[in-house]
């Protein structure tokens, strides 16, 4: 059976300071033109796959044995299915495209791939990219021009993703920080595979309904709750950051989630078909 999220069958489609952890392509065309593709290269056998997620994915520490092993096929379709792209003189291993790739199947884990049909490209840089240049500042009707950091991308339809490796091994090696680039940007790709990045993901009927309640509940409200503090502050930027911080929590943190916001996680649980928070042990810190 193809995999669907929640109803519908869905496309695929973040920090130095301030928050900011992506944005889109549109404006990175001089970056994306120095592009290489990746040399000939053989994905690694299962054992080493298997290796490389014991060392640096933390999350798959709290699977059990069934979503284990479906980690590891979803990572190795990941590897095989997805054309790795490296930047700014990195040279791509084993270690960075497993470890990269398993952070982006852990959402998919009771699906199979095709979620992320849409997604073509990984591009992998060594570090954030930085960028200036006047935009908002952090209170309203200011401005700032401060230097920041890009360590995720993520566009629509068929374009890329791009990761910074020293972020995602980072985050994957440390769960209970709560932060995730990886799972992060394609959490995005999932959002934005009805054509829109607007944090409202790929449902309908009575689950929709929900997540739309969800949504007006915690994002549309002027006041904060003691309970906004189990996300990190980005995920009020927008609808859709709003969306894909809150699966990096669902799947990094997700008992602190559930204990802090029960229906959040619940519509999340619902939406990814998991229950982190009841069906696992801690992740290692």
């Amino acid at each position: 059976m193809r995999g669907v999220l929640s109803v519908v069958n869905v496309s695929s489609v973040s920090a130095a300071a301030p928050e900011p952890r992506s944005r889109p392509l549109d404006d990175t065309v001089p970056f994306i033109m120095q592009w290489r593709r990746t040399p000939s290269w053989s994905p690694p056998h299962t054992a080493r796959i298997d290796a490389i997620i014991s060392a640096n994915v933390g999350i798959a520490a709290r699977l059990d044995r069934a979503l284990r092993e479906r980690l590891l096929e979803h990572t190795a379709a990941l590897l095989q299915s997805k054309r790795w792209e490296p930047v700014a003189g990195i040279e791509l291993t084993d270690e960075m495209l497993v470890t990269i790739a398993a952070n982006a199947a852990i959402p998919i884990l009771s699906f199979d791939t095709w979620p992320y049909r849409q997604v073509r490209s990984i591009i992998v840089r060594p570090s954030a990219s930085l960028s200036s240049g006047t935009r908002a500042g952090p209170v309203a009707g200011t401005y700032t021009d401060e230097v920041i950091g890009t360590i995720g991308l993520a566009s629509p339809h068929s374009g890329p993703i791009v990761i910074s490796w020293d972020a995602a091994l980072a985050d994957s090696r440390r769960p209970a920080l709560g932060s995730n680039v990886v799972i992060h940007e394609f959490a995005h790709k999932i959002d934005m595979s009805d054509g829109y990045a607007d944090g409202v993901p790929p449902l309908r009927g009575a689950a929709l309904d929900r997540w739309q309640r969800v949504l007006r509940d915690e994002f549309h409200r002027t006041e904060g709750r003691d309970s906004d503090h189990v996300l990190r502050p980005y995920a009020w930027e927008s609808p859709a950051e709003f969306f894909a911080v809150a699966t990096e929590a669902f799947f990094c943190i997700p008992v602190r989630l559930a204990a802090a916001k029960p229906h959040l996680y619940d519509a999340l649980a619902e939406l990814y078909r998991q229950d982190p928070a009841r069906d696992s042990v801690p992740a290692r810190p």
